[in-house]
């Protein structure tokens, strides 16, 4: 009865967003740079091939684990995340975010400020965690999380016929494929 409890309680935690109050609490863009190397390298069976790095500091918008999926053995976790104005409580409050299929859209009323705003400040990752403790820390995520990451934007394909392909630039366009992060470095703030 006591590990049900437990078990219960922590479920229950993890299920409720950090509220961070007003204000900006992830100011800049995401940095994408050029590689200083090329080599594709293999991971579960999967070819992996780098195309450029990301370091960031952003906020988690939504979450979504999965684990069916043909993806899910490399990137068990998808994350919405917002910098800048989709940072701030103030606005992502009004906004909607639904993660499935590995993709996202977002849904308002009345937006709290524009869309393209919104568009260009908020991005889907794809979250390969390269060791079993960033693994770890990436389960543990809550909505409004404040995460600092680095890593590398990667394809990847194996002989069964799964592919992804990564977006590696910002835009203010709707990003279907998201970004593909073989995360290095992963630190909640």
């Amino acid at each position: 009865m006591f590990c049900v409890c437990v078990s219960a309680g922590y479920l229950l935690y993890i299920s409720f967003p950090v509220n961070h109050g007003p204000g900006i609490t992830a100011q800049n863009a995401p940095r994408i740079t050029p590689l200083t190397w090329h080599e594709p390298f293999t991971y579960k069976g999967a070819t992996v091939e780098p195309r450029k790095v990301i370091e960031a500091e952003v906020r988690i918008l939504n979450k979504e684990r999965y684990y069916f999926d043909a993806f899910s053995g490399y990137s068990p976790s998808d994350v919405i995340v917002g910098w800048n104005k989709m940072s701030d409580e103030r606005n992502i409050s009004y906004i909607f975010f639904t993660l499935s299929g590995r993709s996202f859209e977002s849904r308002y009323t009345k937006a709290p400020i524009d869309d393209k705003i919104i568009r260009a400040e908020s991005d889907l990752w794809h979250l390969i965690p390269s060791t079993s403790a960033i693994d770890d820390k990436i389960k543990q995520l809550r909505n409004g999380h404040i995460i600092r990451i680095k890593g590398l934007l990667v394809d990847m394909n194996n002989d069964s016929g799964f592919n992804i392909k990564t977006s590696t630039t910002l835009s203010d366009r709707i990003n279907k494929t998201g970004y593909a992060i073989w995360v290095e470095e992963f630190q909640v703030l």
